[in-house]
């Protein structure tokens, strides 16, 4: 299913991971879905060599600052093949895989920061002086150069191309650079002056960056349907996977709390009212709007939506007032149901396109109107 570029002018939240955002055609999109792929294939073969010289040099010079850089290099090298592996072939439009990798590279760090802390404790406390490693200062001289480049490319390209994984894999590299600073201060102070404790230091701060990477890897992508009215005691990880709750969902961020869930699904209902006709069909539905349509609301919803749904396809047509929205796969369907409930109030059993209760279109729009079937593109 292709549906046209959501292009309203106030729209500024990220848009989607899995279609054209706001502006390109879908043969640019998928021009930059190769851009991205292709920055991802240098950052692992760089990743490759870094982490294995930084092992290398940890080992021998006994820095387990330089050990614990090296260590990082592996698990984002890893965050690298998460990117090409989901812009390659059908995964292109598929949000699970990487989610499900997501939380793998969050474990990894999570295991990663236990490790150094503890070594770098040990260290501090029994006065091990590693041997100064030139080899080491070159190395985080060099990320220090590259790793903003490749950080800010592909954070440029993931906004531009709608990707939320891309823009977060650039902020890991951004990330790596910070780590190579703190790394650099470490073997230069120890190599330079003597001050042997900046290396267990500088990996107590590596540690704490790899503790936050985890927890941003782990929040990463997170599901977007509460329960109903909001509750999020029924939110699955699994967005796509059937809702624990029997009762119809709301729609909102999932990175609210409780009462921000709840405000999100009121603009629903506030844009439900001025609503004159709704259409749910299968991958699909669509939401035609009076002239009391509060556009500044929409805009604003559909922001905050794009933040939590990426793989949405969003098209809205200023000129109809018509919004409509698509899923690429059969198991995301859930979502559009609880959508459709927060407009409409009640569930799509049959999915009709029928009227919604609200005010009346004006009577100039009425003269002459037949019926209209709205295409979903």
């Amino acid at each position: 299913m292709s549906t046209p570029l959501l292009d309203p002018p106030t729209v500024t939240a990220r848009p989607l991971s899995t279609g054209p955002a706001s502006g390109l055609s879908r043969a640019e999109w998928l021009k930059l879905a190769r851009w991205a792929r292709w920055l991802s294939w240098v950052s692992l073969a760089y990743m490759a060599v870094e982490g294995a010289v930084a092992i290398a040099a940890g080992v021998v010079s006994g820095s387990i600052a330089l050990l614990g850089f090296g260590i990082d290099s592996a698990i984002e090298g890893f965050a690298s093949l998460v990117i090409v592996w989901r812009f390659t072939g059908a995964r292109l439009l598929s949000d699970h895989a990487e989610q499900r990798a997501q939380r793998l590279v969050a474990v990894q760090f999570f295991i990663l920061a236990p490790y150094i802390t503890v070594v770098a404790i040990h260290d501090l406390a029994a006065g091990e002086r590693p041997d100064a490693s030139w080899v080491g200062i070159a190395l985080a001289a060099s990320s220090i150069a590259l790793m903003p480049l490749l950080g800010v490319a592909k954070q440029r390209i993931g906004r531009r191309m709608g990707s939320v994984a891309t823009q977060g894999e650039g902020a890991q590299n951004l990330l790596c650079a910070y780590m190579a600073a703190a790394l650099l201060v470490g073997l230069a102070g120890n190599a330079l002056f003597g001050l042997w404790w900046l290396d267990p230091v500088a990996a107590l701060a590596i540690a704490a960056l790899a503790v936050r990477e985890g927890i941003e890897a782990w929040r990463g992508e997170s599901c977007c349907l509460p329960g109903a009215g909001g509750d999020e005691s029924h939110r699955t990880d699994e967005c796509c996977s059937p809702p624990r709750s029997d009762e119809p969902l709301a729609i909102a961020q999932c990175r609210l709390d409780s009462a921000g869930l709840r405000t999100q699904a009121d603009r629903y209902r506030r844009l439900g009212t001025t609503a004159t006709r709704i259409e749910r069909r299968e991958g699909f539905l669509s939401a035609t709007f009076g002239p009391a349509l509060d556009e500044r609301l929409l805009h604003e919803t559909i922001s905050i939506e794009g933040e939590c749904c990426a793989f949405f396809d969003l098209d809205y047509q200023p000129a109809d007032r018509r919004l409509s929205i698509g899923v690429a796969q059969s198991d995301q369907e859930p979502a559009l149901d609880a959508l459709h409930f927060a407009l409409t109030g009640h569930e799509a059993t049959d999915r009709p396109a029928a009227p919604l209760p609200g005010p009346p279109p004006a009577a100039a729009e009425l003269e002459g109107a037949g019926p209209r079937n709205d295409d979903p593109r």
